[in-house]
């Protein structure tokens, strides 16, 4: 095997770091008696002196650390200097670098203090996160716009550190055993108002079985597999979400325009829809939409100016998104084009006439799509498009029981036997960014004028799936982050759009400050307000001496510090 033929410098580079010290000490002992020997029988030979092997040796040591020399010198020979030079060299490497690179570190894990077992002081009405990953990091900064004090609970020490040294003052972390009752005391659960669990299947069931008698709060887990849904609710879970489901079914939502609001909200599954319904995604007075640019709409080659939506429809533009980049308050000159993604802001009953005037594609091409990857986030994607009367042909390593081509997606003939050429939209779907990467640069190449949806893994893969020439990507972790952060905070602000740069778009009701000014506000926290829903009547970017009445709903963008603020004056 080939692992079996690893040199003796390759299984010591990567060995434990006790084994190490044992083989620098060893070598570091073997150096003093090799010197000591050599010195031993050169020294006479050199110098016309004789020596004892004690003095020898203490010659040696003197030299290597540098403390100094006594009755052995000055010497006679050149080459005794040299060899004591050599010795010299070898001593300080021995001293000032392997010890302060392998003994130092290695003492200081010793003397390292663990990681906290429990908070330093009690909290309550806080968000408890169960494992800490990608996702738990997505979720953080999705909570970070209220003022929850989370708390992260993780079985490996190493991974708390992380957590400590990542978040720093944001949260608190806990290191304990899941099985252990006072792990979970020590996150203080009895008090706190969610529970994320985001451990695998089998220990997540584990979890919320040993739990779910402690905390009043909510439990949500979050899973690999859908299907495993209905396991962990009779575990004890309030909410279950897939984040492959869900990017799923946002990759297709992106594709074309059969439904105008696209919001991750409005991505999760099955019974999951009943919380949808319970924490109402935005379906207000005003709606807000995302609607991408497609190949032979009337809206392309034109610039803002020239469209004049707010003149026609009452409809504003908020941002504009063009190969990955978001252009957060574009100027009425900027040219649309096929790259492009509009997102906008107006009256619900405006929108549908506005998307049928100016953005409904009129090519009259097939309205096809190629999902390459059948995995969880493809056969979501595709049971979407397939619902809404796209016809759908799957690129998979394995035959699958939908239509499709059985190959690699990153082998051309494949594509093309897959019909991409004709295809209107092609949706990237596998497990590995690299593939995913290069499969995108494909379906460009053949076909320059299709609409390619990208998953991505990793937040380095996402610039690259841009520039390869996606015209969306998801990222897996963050979407998921992101939908479980609007149900924690559902009962303090609704988050509309999560955007790049830590900008959201939010709604409130104003409870605190009724009777101030839309420009009080916007001054006091930094935020945009776009739109105010007062009963029956809607206002889009309303004036800065715009009053504020108890109860209007204000629409609001802006960075996470800003909507901070935003929250605590409304």
């Amino acid at each position: 095997m080939p692992h079996s033929r690893k040199g003796f410098l390759y299984k010591l580079i990567h060995s434990p770091a006790e084994y190490k010290i044992r083989i620098f000490f060893l070598l570091f002992f073997l150096e003093l008696a090799a010197y000591t020997v050599l010195f031993h029988y050169l020294y006479p030979i050199l110098e016309g002196k004789s020596i004892t092997w004690p003095k020898a040796l203490l010659f040696v040591m003197e030299t290597i650390s540098t403390t100094g020399y006594g009755e052995l010198m000055p010497f006679q020979n050149d080459l005794t200097v040299i060899f004591t030079i050599i010795m010299m060299i070898t001593g300080i490497t021995i001293i000032f670098m392997i010890i302060p690179l392998l003994i130092a570190p290695y003492l200081s894990s010793i003397l390292q203090t663990s990681p906290p077992q429990k908070t330093p002081h009690k909290v309550k009405d806080h968000v408890v996160i169960i494992g800490y990953g990608e996702l738990a990091r997505a979720l953080i900064e999705s909570l970070m716009i209220s003022d929850l004090e989370i708390v992260i609970i993780d079985d490996d020490e190493l991974t708390v550190r992380e957590a400590a040294k990542k978040h720093r003052d944001r949260v608190f972390t806990v290191w304990g055993d899941y099985g252990n009752p006072s792990t979970w005391s020590g996150g203080w659960l009895q008090y706190a108002s969610n529970v994320i669990v985001c451990e695998d299947e089998r220990t997540t069931a584990t979890i919320i079985l040993g739990i779910r008698e402690q905390t009043p709060g909510r439990i949500i887990a979050v899973v690999d597999k859908l299907s495993f849904d209905r396991y962990l609710r009779d575990a004890g879970a309030e909410y279950v979400l897939s984040p492959k489901h869900v990017t799923g079914r946002m990759l297709a939502r992106h594709a074309e325009l059969t439904s105008p609001h696209i919001a991750p909200m409005d991505l999760m599954s099955g019974s999951d829809q009943i919380l949808l319904d319970s924490i109402s995604s935005y379906e207000g007075i005003l709606r807000i939409v995302h609607i991408p640019i497609m190949a032979g709409t009337k809206a392309a080659g034109k610039t803002l100016r020239d469209l004049e939506l707010l003149n026609k429809y009452g409809v504003y533009t908020l941002f504009l998104a063009r190969g990955g980049k978001f252009v957060f308050h574009p100027g009425v000159d900027e040219i649309i084009d096929y790259s492009s993604g509009l997102f906008l802001i107006g009256p619900r009953d405006r929108i549908p006439e506005m998307i049928e005037k100016e953005f409904v594609s009129l090519d009259g091409g097939k309205n096809v799509a190629i999902i390459a990857g059948y995995g969880d986030v493809g056969r979501a994607a595709y049971h979407e498009l397939t619902e809404r009367g796209i016809s759908c042909t799957v690129i998979d390593q394995k035959k699958q029981e939908a239509r499709g081509v059985v190959g690699n997606a990153e082998d051309e003939d494949v594509l093309r036997r897959a019909d991409i050429g004709e295809a209107r939209y092609c949706l990237i779907a596998l497990n590995d960014d690299d593939i995913n990467i290069f499969t995108t640069l494909m379906a460009r190449d053949i076909n320059p004028g299709i609409r390619i949806l990208a998953r991505a893994n990793e937040h380095g893969s996402v610039e690259k799936l841009y520039r390869a020439g996606a015209d969306y990507v998801a990222l897996l972790p963050t979407i998921g982050g992101q939908v479980i952060g609007r149900v924690v905070l559902s009962d303090i602000v609704q988050v509309i759009l999560d955007l790049p740069f830590d900008h959201k778009v939010v709604k409130k009701h104003m409870m605190k400050n009724p009777g101030t000014s839309i420009g009080w506000l916007e001054k006091k926290t930094g935020a945009r307000i776009i739109g105010i829903e007062s009963g029956e009547k809607a206002i889009v970017t309303p004036i800065p001496g715009e009053t504020i009445k108890e109860g209007d709903s204000l629409i609001a963008t802006g960075t996470i510090d800003q909507l901070k603020k935003f929250i605590r004056l409304c």
